[in-house]
């Protein structure tokens, strides 16, 4: 009698339930948040150290609210898949155009130029600059190789450019100008943008730049007075001398009300010139830990542009990155005397609802491209710099190399192994002779 033996069958591994799938939340980008949720607690009790001397808690409370409409503004494009954008860039830019005409026509003079609606405090030119980031990033993404090409690549992106800058430098706001052009500059360059023809530009454009700021009159004024600050000081501005009085007398916030009488006195001082106040109220404290926030935001919105899942969101990112980082030095340097007055805002800080919400929907973009990352892994894309080429490149993941180079190895059918090893007991033909293949011939 023989018996028979049951054949042994491996357990199969239970898969996950669709319930449980459905709770999965990718993560947030926690580091990131962090710094800008520091930078909005911050920025809030610096502009009321700012403004209260001269018009009470009146800016502090429009900064809150202006704060509550960003966060929604940051919670809404975070949550939207960032993809959505590239679709959606040629109308994100046409709107942005259409409100940089609108304000020409009825927009309203303060400070020597037009760049806000009569009806409130909304700036176009903000919105431009996160629509040069978005527009330009997805029109580089889509060109490729071509970008690099003189009809496909620089003829169209000088075209969109000169408009979109344009529009601005017609509004008097130089500074704005400059930022927004820059943003597009550098996502043009890491693209791979020829630098010879990006120095060209550069130079032709320049002398119409400042053509355009000497019909307009005050920014040169403007430098004249930061020439006096350094080199003739009995006729610095009024508002450099008391700044610099603060940035050497103050003892912190509310502690001598002579600084505080000083405060009232400097118009701008809770926008333009936010940093300065910083120094007063915190001295070298402060400015440090302003520093090292702004220096965090830019290595973390990096990482997120060098692990981005494709070139536009490499390209976005990196465009919002050199935006920040380019505006808070131009502020830094406007309220430290080191260039002369621009009227940019320190970002995420500084009072003013278009910056604040502008810098608020930026960085949400941000966190909407850190959440479409595979996995916080090594960086795979970096910016390559060749001896004679210096035309910025993305190298390719190191998976689909390996994956073309095993296909190119497997079918050319001589090494026998996808790796391109041969493989054990494969010979490989030895080469014939001059006389072996002349025998062949006949």
């Amino acid at each position: 009698m023989s018996t028979q033996t049951a054949p042994r069958t491996t357990p199969r591994r239970r898969s996950p339930t669709p319930a449980k799938e459905g709770l999965l939340i990718p993560a947030l980008d926690y580091p990131l948040i962090a710094i800008v949720l520091t930078f909005l607690l911050f920025g809030l009790v610096m502009v009321f150290s700012a403004s209260f001397p001269r018009v009470g808690t009146y800016f502090f409370l429009r900064q809150l609210l202006w704060v509550l409409v960003g966060a929604a503004a940051f919670v809404f494009m975070a949550a939207v898949p960032y993809r959505a954008w590239q679709k959606f860039a040629v109308p994100v830019m046409g709107v942005a155009l259409l409100a940089l005409a609108a304000v020409l026509v009825v927009g309203e003079d303060l400070f020597g130029s037009t760049r806000t609606f009569s009806a409130g405090s909304f700036q176009p030119s903000e919105l431009a600059k996160l629509a040069v980031a978005i527009y330009v990033a997805a029109w580089a993404a889509s060109r490729g190789r071509q970008i690099t090409r003189f009809e496909d690549g620089l003829l169209p992106f000088l075209m969109i450019m000169a408009l979109v800058g344009g529009l601005i430098a017609a509004e008097r706001s130089f500074s704005v100008t400059i930022v927004t052009l820059s943003i597009g500059l550098v996502i043009y360059f890491v693209s791979g943008g020829n630098v010879k023809q990006l120095l060209l530009v550069a130079v032709a454009a320049t002398p119409v730049l400042l053509f355009l700021m000497h019909r307009a009159g005050y920014p040169f004024q403007r430098v004249e007075g930061w020439y006096n600050v350094w080199f003739n000081p009995s006729q610095a501005p009024d508002d450099m001398v008391k700044i610099f009085w603060m940035l050497r007398e103050g003892r912190g916030i509310g502690h001598d009300p002579a600084v505080w009488q000083v405060k009232a006195s400097v118009p701008g001082l809770w926008s333009d010139y936010l940093f300065a106040n910083i120094g007063a109220d915190f001295h070298i404290l402060g400015t440090l830990l302003v520093l090292g926030l702004y220096v965090g935001f830019g290595y973390r919105a990096l990482g997120i542009a060098l692990n981005a899942p494709d070139r536009f969101g490499m390209l976005a990112a990196i465009g919002i990155t050199a935006w920040i980082l380019l505006q808070a030095s131009i502020h830094i340097g406007t309220s430290l005397a080191l260039i002369p007055a621009t009227g940019q805002t320190l970002p995420f800080m500084s009072y003013g609802g278009s910056s604040l919400v502008s810098c608020m929907a930026a960085a949400g973009l941000l966190v909407s491209i850190s959440r479409a990352e595979s996995g916080k892994k090594a960086v795979y894309a970096h910016l390559a710099f060749g001896w004679r080429d210096w035309r910025p490149r993305l190298s390719r993941p190191r998976s689909r190399r390996r994956a073309e180079g095993d296909g190119r190895a497997g079918s050319g059918g001589r090494t026998g192994r996808a790796d391109g090893r041969r493989s054990p007991g494969t010979r490989t033909p030895a080469r014939r002779s001059t006389a072996e293949r002349s025998r062949s011939k006949r």
